[in-house]
């Protein structure tokens, strides 16, 4: 039987790391819309040729294949969020059974 206690710790980590899982996607999301978005422009703005067209379609997949990541991070995040509170409530669960257990006086045969 796991501690009551032991239980709370287990389900804060994992809503801490599914919070900084949230917060690196975020992170991802703003460098792919806003710096890497930004980078590019510049190589318009400044680089007229087929080359140029070239690099910047790879930037603009790559800042995609970032947006992907970031939305895959939020959707692992949530799901380790969902998954921690089904964990949480059975654990209880089981303690609560395990703590009002009787059993009967009659051997086992």
């Amino acid at each position: 039987m796991v501690l009551s206690r032991q239980i709370e710790m287990h389900f804060t980590e994992i809503m801490r790391l599914s919070e900084q899982i949230d917060k690196l996607a975020e992170n991802l999301r703003t460098a792919a819309r806003n710096e890497l978005m930004q980078i590019i422009c510049k190589n318009k703005a400044c680089w007229n040729s087929s080359c140029a067209e070239i690099l910047i379609g790879k930037e603009e997949q790559i800042g995609m294949g970032l947006l992907f990541e970031a939305e895959e991070l939020c959707r692992i995040a949530a799901e380790m969020r969902q998954q921690a509170k089904r964990m949480y409530q059975a654990e209880l669960t089981n303690n609560q059974l395990a703590a009002t257990r009787t059993y009967s006086q009659q051997s086992w045969k």
